[in-house]
């Protein structure tokens, strides 16, 4: 005998095919209408000409309680009571208030209370169906007669309400179920409106989402029919798994911010334009509330963006903030804000720990230009100490160190000076003074703690993405993380730390980055090196980074109505995604990418496996000099592995 669980496989595969041969891909509509001339198009509403940002209709309920017990401070099923409800009644008639009526565990106030928020959450998470208001445009500039029909049992002024706050106007008629007594789905209501609008059904074109209602029913009455998707479209990054793990702790955060992306983004984005939108713009967005209400809770009315990932913090903070807090860009680097502070290093050891030495293979070259050191003077160290320039300075005997830091000792020292009247000078004229915010992306605060060390008078704490607490120094300086620190988030911690390098291309700025700075006169100046990334490669992060802004942008406008804060693991679901593990799309994607950090390397490997099988020293090396790790092992291996967590367990090897 047949199991009513074989039952409902075979109905879901029954409506699988019915999908997949009948339904018309919303792109072609225009098309397929031109062709036939139709004279009279009707449209469904929910899923058609307008999508809800959740990812289940029923999702609506789970929200209903959720409001529910927050308002009345009481738990209760609504969720449950409110699906039951509408399974017990004639769904040809019933409207709201017959639905909520059935419910007899609610006392009036609680029923009348939830089915006014119930309308209220409707308005607020429907939105426009892009797709389909191109066809609803084209259709009523094209002469065509319009009506609007759906199985709904809210009231008439409702539906239209929703239709018009999406963008919805000047259609024909209206047919809603609950208004007639009578369903598409049994193709009654057809029949109602081809009597009184006196249709001839060859003229007339039906569009809609439900097999039953929107094509099977009105194709049985001889009208044709377009059926379209539901879920035509879903975003890149989306991640079932935490869908369902945020639905048991009874959070919809995720849910709503998906369900919006699907529904905004731009079907004609390139692959970087959607990760910008997908990925980066929540995590954008999230950083810039949590920063307008922490800097708020902590009473700092000024912050100050650390360029070059600054300038694209800045520009989204300025979209979400609501300007009660001042905000400036200023152009500093770890090179720039450590070489005022190199006169102060008492041994080699402090000078590398100042100028943040924390990779392989660094030679003195590396070390005079991480110091400023002007080429007439480094060629007097070089020649006063007798060492190559490629001389890599973990070989180096005690002796060649001490003789080494002598040498170049004065021309650190004098430059050094030099650059702390400076950058003292620029940062003033700026108002770096009282109690300040400092904004970047973050991990180990190196630019605070310098900066705090040049302006000890002024008190500055550091507002992060993410940081790491792995620089001790004397200076404890206060600090505060979004997304994650050593203590909370470590699953988000380890998917952006497996990948550093390109989690902050996705923040940084086109121009070179701060080497010193100059004064002219009584004017003081940042000097930037030429930029890291070619041309071609520049365009696609600025892609990237309009299309996070246009996120930040059109969420912004969505929270305006219906208020909801992204939590941290909500903002960083998508980018685990997308690098645990990374594709090997993404692999070929930033293969031409490069990361300039101590030496200039590609994000991904410069050899095959083969060839690091015969070479094993050369694979280690570029894998510890590499910061975008998960691209380079996938870029190597190819096949899906738990990359994050290898390099997780192999960061213990990594001296670095």
């Amino acid at each position: 005998m047949y199991q009513r669980s074989d039952f409902i496989f075979m109905k879901k595969l029954a409506k699988k095919m019915v999908t997949r041969f009948f339904s018309v891909n919303s792109e072609d509509l225009i098309s397929k209408i031109k062709k036939e001339n139709y004279k009279v198009v009707s449209f469904d509403i929910f899923d058609t000409l307008v999508k809800r940002n959740v990812n289940d209709s029923r999702d609506i309920f789970l929200l209903l309680e959720q409001e529910y017990v927050s308002f009345f401070k009481k738990e209760k099923p609504i969720s449950k009571m409110r699906e039951d409800a509408e399974a017990k009644v004639d769904i040809d008639s019933a409207d709201l208030n017959i639905i909520y009526d059935t419910i007899n565990e609610l006392d009036d106030e609680e029923k009348a209370w939830l089915k006014e928020k119930e309308i209220s959450l409707e308005l607020q998470l429907c939105q426009q169906n892009k797709q389909l208001k191109r066809v609803f445009n084209w259709c009523k500039n094209n002469g065509k007669k319009i009506l609007i029909i759906s199985d709904m049992y809210l009231r008439k002024d409702v539906i239209e309400k929703i239709l018009i706050a999406s963008g919805y106007s000047n259609w024909d008629s209206l047919y809603i179920s609950c208004e007639y007594k009578a369903r598409k789905a049994t193709g009654n209501l057809f029949d109602i409106v081809k009597e009184k609008e006196q249709l001839e059904v060859n003229e007339w074109l039906h569009i809609g989402d439900a097999q039953i209602g929107d094509f099977l029913a009105p194709k049985k009455k001889g009208i044709n029919a377009f059926l379209i998707k539901i879920n035509e479209w879903n975003t890149d990054y989306y991640s079932r798994n935490y869908l369902i793990k945020e639905r048991e702790m009874k959070r919809y955060e995720y849910n709503i911010l998906n369900s919006f992306i699907k529904n905004n983004e731009s079907r004609s984005y390139n692959y970087y334009e959607r990760l910008g939108y997908e990925v980066v713009g929540p995590i954008l967005y999230g950083y810039s509330k949590w920063l307008q209400s922490k800097s708020e809770e902590l009473g700092v009315k000024k912050l100050f963006f650390l360029a070059r990932e600054g300038a694209f913090l800045k520009e989204a903070f300025e979209i979400v903030s609501d300007s009660s807090v001042d905000s400036t860009l200023i152009k500093v680097s770890r090179k720039a804000t450590s070489t005022p502070l190199l006169y102060k290093a008492e041994s080699m050891n402090e000078l590398l720990r100042m100028i943040n030495k924390t990779r392989k293979n660094f030679t003195v070259k590396d070390l005079l230009d991480s110091c400023n050191i002007e080429d007439i003077d480094r060629k007097a160290i070089l020649n006063n100490v007798e060492l190559s320039a490629e001389s890599n300075i973990d070989e180096l005997t005690d002796e060649q160190i001490g003789d080494l830091f002598t040498a170049s000792r004065y021309a650190i020292n004098n430059n050094s000076k030099k650059q702390e009247e400076y950058i003292r000078g620029y940062l003033s004229n700026l108002g770096f003074n009282g109690s300040v915010g400092v904004c970047d992306v973050g991990w180990n605060g190196t630019i605070q703690n310098n900066l705090q060390r040049i302006f000890a008078n002024t008190s500055i704490i550091g507002f992060y993405i993410g940081k790491k607490n792995k620089i001790k120094d004397t200076i404890k300086s206060k600090s505060e993380a979004f997304l994650f620190d050593d203590t909370k988030n470590l699953d988000i911690k380890n998917n952006i730390m497996s990948s550093p390098d390109i989690f902050e291309l996705f923040f940084l700025s086109t121009d070179g980055t701060t080497i010193k700075y100059e004064r002219r006169e009584e004017n003081f100046y940042s000097v930037q090196a030429l930029p890291d990334q070619s041309l071609d490669n520049a365009k696609e992060i600025i892609k990237l980074q309009s299309a996070a802004l246009k996120f930040v942008s059109d969420f912004k406008a969505f929270t305006n109505n219906f208020n909801t804060d992204l939590t941290p693991e909500c903002c960083g679901v998508a980018y685990n995604k997308f690098i645990n593990p990374p594709s090997l799309y993404t692999v070929k994607m930033f293969k031409r990418f490069s990361f300039l950090n101590v030496g200039t390397h590609s994000m991904v490997a410069e050899h095959s496996l083969f060839y690091y099988i015969f070479n094993p020293k050369g694979f280690v090396e570029e894998f510890l000099n590499n910061g975008s790790k998960s691209l380079f092992l996938r870029s190597v291996f190819k096949i899906s592995l738990p990359y994050v967590d290898i390099i997780d367990f192999l960061r213990k090897f990594d001296r670095g």
